[in-house]
């Protein structure tokens, strides 16, 4: 797996400042060149379960377009806890591969790389597992907004068609247009205070919105004009894939501060996911 890079960037934001609508359009019409999308992930620390030598474990299924063939499947949990819970079934169901095995930081990079290499190669897949209580908070927050409704115990979208989860991502978003709001901070890199100015996405809807809570004690109008909205990971970076407008190179993922210290611990001890 591509080793995180940058992770001290925005591990520490100070003095964060929201500002205008930054985009045109719900969705986030707008893209980026597959490498600089790579770039943004390989800064966003998640979780894979390694052997020894820090090698991702993974499990095989049948290809669904050919049963007579398999497809290997790598692994990503958004959190941490949720790879250790993970590890300790491993440990109990298979003893010998629990003993050696345990819980990496990898750039969510790699995740695409995978997922990109699969549309080439149907022998590899990619299963990225998102956080139980964040997908929860999403699903309810897009009930109360009308996107999705529950019917006969199903959850299903506004068109009818079934929900298919994924991992959500929450943003503060303009109450009348839905543009997500840009912030501009201070952040530390390589031991210097730079302003920098971008448009965060949040895994963790509390994070968010403590942000906003302290952001709307300065400017009491955010609350007025502006709410949290959430997008899920593969819309986001499918969106950003497809298009060419500059202003989405302002897009951060916002890791939680303990993912960020736990993968930060791991680089400072040299214990990395292995390179593919």
């Amino acid at each position: 797996m591509k080793t995180l890079a940058r992770l001290g960037v925005l591990a520490g934001l100070m003095s964060s400042l929201w500002l205008a609508p930054a985009m045109s359009g719900y969705h986030v019409a707008t893209a980026l060149p597959e490498e600089q999308v790579l770039r943004i992930l390989n800064n966003v620390p998640v979780f894979m379960i390694t052997n020894d030598k820090g090698e991702p474990l993974t499990f095989e299924i049948p290809n669904p377009q050919d049963q007579s063939k398999k497809v290997q499947v790598f692994t990503f949990f958004i959190s941490q806890q949720d790879a250790q819970t993970a590890l300790n079934t491993i440990k109990t169901q298979q003893p010998d591969v629990g003993r050696v095995a345990r819980v990496s930081a990898a750039a969510l990079s790699g995740a695409l790389k995978i997922a990109l290499e699969s549309q080439k190669n149907p022998a590899v897949g990619v299963d990225i597992i998102p956080s139980s209580q964040q997908l929860q908070a999403a699903v309810d927050m897009l009930k109360k907004s009308g996107d999705l409704v529950e019917r006969n115990g199903r959850i299903l979208t506004k068109d009818g068609q079934p929900f298919a989860g994924g991992t959500p991502l929450f943003f503060l978003a303009d109450t009348k247009t839905g543009n997500p709001i840009a912030v501009e901070a201070q952040v530390r890199e390589n031991g210097q205070t730079r302003t920098q100015r971008f448009i965060p996405f949040y895994f963790d809807n509390a994070q968010l919105q403590r942000e906003v809570d302290q952001a709307r004690q300065q400017r009491p109008e955010l609350a007025r004009d502006t709410g949290i909205r959430v997008i899920m990971l593969d819309n986001l970076v499918s969106t950003m894939l497809s298009s060419n407008d500059p202003v989405a190179g302002q897009i951060q993922l916002i890791q939680t501060p303990d993912a960020i210290q736990f993968a930060v611990q791991q680089q400072g001890g040299g214990n990395q996911a292995g390179n593919r």
